[in-house]
């Protein structure tokens, strides 16, 4: 009986020690699945977080949807949206910016208001590109936009629009003083 207790215990071990084995290529394998998962999805979250919203490069043959103008020959003046998709709209001044913003199913069939990923003008003193929603705009002044026609100045600092506000004329305004009314009538002066 006693060699028969240990046989016993000693098949016991066997299978215990290959259930050792078999637990631990189990977890192995769990462990390799729950890292490739959470790699997929942090790269998925990554794509969608890491979509490229800066300012695309405006080509010479970019022509404005509002206007059919050629942006890139006034860039003191230009804007842009860039949407979700990545791709771009460009224009060839603030005005037409707004106007296209206010009026956006009439432009752009392939986009709504939700695909906008970033807004940008060109500040008119440096012509750097300025998130539009952070730039300060000038309105009523002298300066003359691309068809010499009332537009927007816009500038990336407060300063600097003061600053042409006292030079040229005007008022300065923010992103969210921009209204509707406000484009249409430098729109009604806008018609190219």
């Amino acid at each position: 009986m006693g060699q028969s207790l240990r046989s016993h215990r000693g098949a016991h071990r066997r299978p215990a020690a290959r259930d050792t084995s078999f637990r631990s290529h189990t977890m192995t394998r769990r462990l390799l699945a729950t890292l490739v998962t959470t790699t997929l999805i942090a790269l998925g979250a990554g794509n969608s977080l890491a979509a490229d919203l800066t300012p695309k490069e405006v080509q010479r043959n970019t022509r404005c949807p509002v206007c059919g103008m050629y942006p890139a020959l006034s860039p003191q003046w230009m804007a842009q949206i860039v949407f979700n998709d990545q791709s771009a709209s460009s224009f060839d001044s603030p005005v037409d910016l707004f106007r296209f913003l206010n009026n956006m199913i009439v432009f752009d069939k392939t986009h709504k208001p939700a695909d906008v990923g970033a807004i940008w003008v060109a500040d008119y003193g440096t012509r750097a590109w300025t998130d539009a929603r952070q730039a300060f705009y000038v309105t009523g002044s002298q300066a003359r936009g691309p068809m010499n026609e009332p537009n927007l100045p816009a500038f990336a600092s407060r300063a600097a629009a003061d600053a042409h506000a006292r030079a040229q004329g005007g008022r300065v305004l923010v992103y969210t003083e921009i209204t509707r009314e406000l484009i249409k009538s430098l729109g009604n002066a806008h018609q190219h």
